[in-house]
Formats: structure tokens, sequence, C-alpha cells
């Protein structure tokens, strides 16, 4: 990253979605893998994961209790699928949804010298959020990171876009979504359509830090919890590197098939490999390529 902390335009790649009713969080909870019920002041926030009933990732979801509804934030690609997953499971409760993707601009910050724009935001626990201004216009920010860096997300009106764009612009560097991109594969994040998909499940994909195993039931929960009891987990979600360009996806040793690429970019990559071969400076094959492991993302 710069050596000045730069901003990123997200409205494109996140979606946002309000939810209504008093039952909003219940529900989600009921749905998703982390304990949303211990959101129970407004302001607060963490990020749990959306699963099938076989146990795979919807999608990881950022979700927020403010004072009137509860914000979700979603993949753009995964949005209609979880706002169709929720109204399906939406039989009796008071629970009413709605996409505010085109009402709302969202951006990100990533680094650490904010505290002139967010005074107080330091001192918040990760996830949690706060209403504040920036050019008269009331937005809110979240406090983000990705891997060990720091962030903060603005999400506020469509009509400020440009202002707030401005405004930033003007103290820091931006990056666009192909920098945003090859950001998150150095720090190993993984991301909806690539890494969080319907083939792989949240303890291969290294999100157990959204997964509550003391919470009540949820869909997919047996399967989830039974990978983890009995250390059923066949992959591991791996950071890796090579030299050159890659005209295939599938990883293999000694002519094995033993796991694939699922992102890649400028000599580096994620991609999920069984447990054996996952060891750092594992040497490992892509086509006539070869491939290391240089960290493993997944416990």
């Amino acid at each position: 990253m710069n050596e000045k902390p730069v901003f990123v335009d997200l409205l494109t790649y996140f979606s946002r979605i309000d939810l209504y009713g008093e039952d909003s969080l219940d529900l989600l909870d009921r749905l998703s893998t982390n304990k949303l019920e211990n959101l129970t002041e407004p302001y607060t926030g963490m990020g749990s994961v959306l699963t099938t009933n076989k146990g795979r990732i919807i999608d990881l979801l950022g979700v927020n209790r403010l004072p009137d509804r509860v914000l979700v934030t979603t993949a753009k690609e995964s949005k209609e699928k979880v706002i169709e997953w929720i109204e399906f499971y939406t039989i009796m409760e008071d629970v009413s949804v709605k996409d505010i993707s085109a009402e709302t601009c969202h951006f990100r910050l990533l680094g650490e010298e904010w505290d002139e724009l967010f005074p107080s935001i330091s001192k918040l626990l990760l996830r949690d959020s706060m209403h504040c201004e920036i050019e008269g216009e009331s937005v809110i920010a979240i406090r983000e990171e990705m891997s060990n860096v720091p962030c903060i997300d603005i999400i506020g009106p469509i009509t400020a876009r440009s202002k707030i764009s401005d405004f930033l612009g003007k103290k820091f560097n931006q990056f666009s979504l192909k920098e945003f991109n090859q950001f998150r594969l150095k720090l190993g994040i993984p991301v909806f359509g690539f890494e969080l998909t319907e083939d792989f499940n949240p303890l291969e994909a290294g999100l157990i830090s959204h997964i509550s195993f003391n919470k009540g039931c949820y869909i997919g929960q047996e399967v989830v919890a039974r990978l983890n009891t009995y250390d059923k987990v066949q992959r591991k979600l791996v950071k890796l590197a090579w030299q050159g360009n890659l005209e295939r996806k599938e990883i293999t040793c000694d002519g094995k098939p033993i796991g694939v690429i699922t992102s890649a970019e400028k000599g580096i990559g994620l991609g999920f490999v069984r447990n054996t071969y996952a060891e750092l400076q594992k040497e490992l094959d892509c086509g006539d390529r070869k491939i290391v492991v240089t960290e493993i993302l997944a416990e």
C-alpha cells in the first residue's frame, strides 16, 4: 500500500441491505454462523457467514445493528441470493427487506491516519459503527480491518457520493478496484465468487472467527459443527506465489490433483489445497508452472 492512507470507492463492489422489524436480528441469527444475539446495543456489529443446509458458503455478511434497522453488507453478486434466502425463511417473523444499494454510496479507508476525520472511532470494537458528518452529509462509519490493516467503511447517501469522494481525495490517495483486488490478494482476503462459494465451507475458507460454536441452531450448523468437532476439514485456503502466467487452475503434486487456484494476478493468488500439502514453502504444480505456498490462511 502507498505510504499515505488510501481510499477506494466500493459502490459497485458491495451491496447494502436494510432489514426492518423486531425479528430481523433474530432471523439473521438463525440463518448464519455468528452469535448475532450479542448485538444488544445500537451501532454494534459483526461478521457472520450465511450457509446452505450443507454448511457451504453463500456469503460473508457484515451485520450492523442501528437504532431503527439492521444494516447488512454483502457482495454485489450475492445480493439477490442473500435477499432470496432471508425472504424464504421469513414466515411469521416481523421482517421486511429493503435493497438500498442504489440509494447509498460506500467507501473504504485503508490505513491509520484518520483521527482528524473520526476522532473517536479507534475506541470502537471491530465492526462497530458510529454516525458522523462529512462535508455536512450524515454517514455511517464502520470500523473494519483487512488482515492486520485497519479500515473504516463509510456509507452515506448516493447523492453525496461525489462530494465525499472529492473530500477524501484531498486527504488520501485513491485505489482503483483493480488495485484493491491486488491488495486483498497480498493480504490473503477471500471474497465472494472466488473463495467464498458453495464449493467450500467456512472452515476451509479461514472464516472461523465469524463462527460461534456455542449459539443456537442455524442453517448448516450440524455440518459445520461436525467438521470442527471431528477435525474433518479436508482442505485449507492458502496464499500462493509463482513466476510467469498460469494457464490452468488445477493444482497437482506428483501428478495427483490436490487443489485448485481460486484467485490469481501478477504472480500471487489464493487457492485451496488438501491439508497434507498445506505447508509453508511447499512446492506444487499448476500446469507447467511451479507454485509455492507462502501462507496458510485457514486453521
